[in-house]
């Protein structure tokens, strides 16, 4: 959840807490299930689906960049969650 833009405020946007974690791993696991089905649909890593017109393997490829890119921010929401830093 997006915080509110103060002058001078807080250097941060992000709001999250602990009471999101249920909903939101939910949320990831109906879409992780709707991908699998998906996927699923494809005889090969070859095949083009009907969506984008590039095959199953450039779209998983594209996914995995995706996630890789986003863990980052993941870290920081954790951080903002947990209040730990470091590795």
């Amino acid at each position: 959840m997006w915080g509110e833009y103060t002058e001078g405020g807080p250097e941060r946007d992000i709001d999250a807490d602990a009471s999101m974690l249920a909903e939101s791993m939910a949320a990831w696991e109906r879409e992780k299930q709707v991908a699998d089905e998906r996927i699923g649909q494809h005889a090969s890593l070859g095949s083009i689906g009907a969506g984008n017109g590039y095959s199953l393997r450039w779209n998983l490829q594209k996914l995995i960049g995706e996630y890789a890119r986003h863990n980052g921010h993941a870290d920081l929401i954790r951080e903002r969650i947990d209040g730990q830093t470091g590795e």
